[in-house]
């Protein structure tokens, strides 16, 4: 059971590297949190620079940082299942940040699809929490 802790908290230490990479060198792509790539025009550039979206991505990039590293000391240093509790708050914090860039995106761009995926991120938040309430986990 502890090799597949440890691979959940490679994979999630993947999910936290990728933003970081994302957030700092990528030249592609400007944003973690949501495809920047669909908006071409020089107009929609504009428009989502003005959201300061890389400062709100940046707290919860430092929060996602924050929670990893408190889950894997837990982990180690007590082995308590909580780890896995404060893990998944890690990918919670993902999903709050796409709710809020989908929140900014609507309010900018008036497109109702943004609007769902508010609804399907809360939903995300809830099943992921759900979820993990239905598993026993053992340390």
């Amino acid at each position: 059971m502890k090799l597949l802790y440890i691979i959940l908290f490679l994979l999630f230490a993947g999910l936290v590297i990728k933003s970081f990479y994302t957030h700092y060198f990528s030249k592609k792509k400007r944003y973690f949190a949501f495809d920047d790539s669909r908006y071409r025009e020089e107009d929609d550039f504009l428009k989502i620079h003005a959201l300061n979206i890389g400062k709100l991505e940046r707290v919860f990039l430092y929060l996602m940082l924050v929670t990893y590293l408190a889950a894997l000391a837990v982990f180690i240093f007590t082995d308590h299942p909580a780890a896995i509790w404060i893990l998944a708050t890690v990918l919670a914090w993902q999903f709050v940040l796409s709710m809020f860039i989908d929140l900014k995106l609507y309010s900018a761009f008036h497109d109702k699809g943004h609007l769902f995926m508010v609804i399907v991120w809360l939903i995300l938040i809830v099943v992921l929490y759900f979820g993990l309430s239905r598993f026993d986990i053992y340390a």
